[in-house]
């Protein structure tokens, strides 16, 4: 029998933190013309479709190629056949499958970088309906339990002013009708940026700093790690290790982008 415990008797404090901005929000939105996400022009938007201007979403790139199921480096093909992932087979991610909207490039890398610093939740939304868009019928067949983020350190979180990763987590969350557990991952200490580190070097700097917070148990469940960006794939395959050692089924990924592998 499947069983999920993940804390969810009390509302996340992020939760109470964003309710008033967006509160505020869906006021505006009733007084106010919408306005693009990316642009800020006013526009008519799609039912059930992203914050984004028709022009904006022609300009959101998409992958020109084949892409490794698990994680989402390119792949060839031949004869009309996917061949095997050279990254997957040098390194097994703990991760069963990934998904992303796009390559982490043009429009949707801007916005990626705009939505690190945004507060008011707009750009998180613009990008997880995009995702949705391009993603969500995949999505929703994978049988997802439960949605989780990989973990921010309080100090990173205080200087920067928001969690990206836990707002776009939320966000899929309420897509797919499962609840969140953005906090279920913790650091046990504040770990050094991955940027700019190897693939070895995100690997060793990552590895055995994460934990299931308290509160939270995982029996047969299937766990989808949001995150903004996929490069190495490291911190999600950390997190997924986690995760299955505390007795989920599986781990999944959902990225918004993924860089070029090098």
């Amino acid at each position: 029998m499947k069983l999920l415990i993940v804390a969810l008797a009390r509302p996340s404090r992020l939760g109470i933190r964003r309710w008033l901005p967006g509160a505020g929000a869906a006021v505006r939105e009733l007084v106010l013309p919408p306005r693009c996400a990316a642009c800020d022009c006013d526009f008519t938007p799609e039912p059930g479709g992203p914050l984004l201007c028709g022009l904006c979403l022609r300009q959101m790139p998409r992958f020109s190629g084949a892409v490794c199921t698990r994680c989402l480096a390119p792949v060839p093909t031949a004869g009309g056949q996917t061949l095997p992932c050279s990254w997957c087979g040098q390194w097994q991610p703990k991760f069963a499958r990934a998904l992303a909207a796009g390559p982490y490039e043009g429009l949707l890398r801007q916005m990626l970088l705009r939505n690190k610093a945004d507060s008011t939740g707009v750009v998180a939304r613009a990008l997880v309906d995009l995702a949705w868009q391009r993603c969500g019928e995949q999505l929703a067949d994978w049988g997802v339990d439960v949605v989780a983020a990989p973990p921010m350190h309080w100090r990173r979180r205080w200087q920067r002013g928001v969690n990206a990763q836990a707002e776009l987590a939320e966000a899929v969350a309420r897509r797919l009708g499962v609840p969140a557990a953005p906090t279920m991952l913790r650091l046990r200490r504040e770990v050094a940026p991955q940027h700019g580190l190897s693939r070895p070097g995100r690997l060793r700097n990552i590895h055995g700093e994460m934990r299931l917070a308290r509160g939270h148990r995982l029996d047969a469940a299937h766990v989808l790690v949001v995150d903004d960006i996929l490069t190495s794939g490291a911190t999600c395959s950390e997190a997924a290790r986690v995760l299955l050692a505390a007795g989920a089924r599986e781990a999944s990924v959902l990225v918004i982008a993924r860089t070029s592998p090098g």
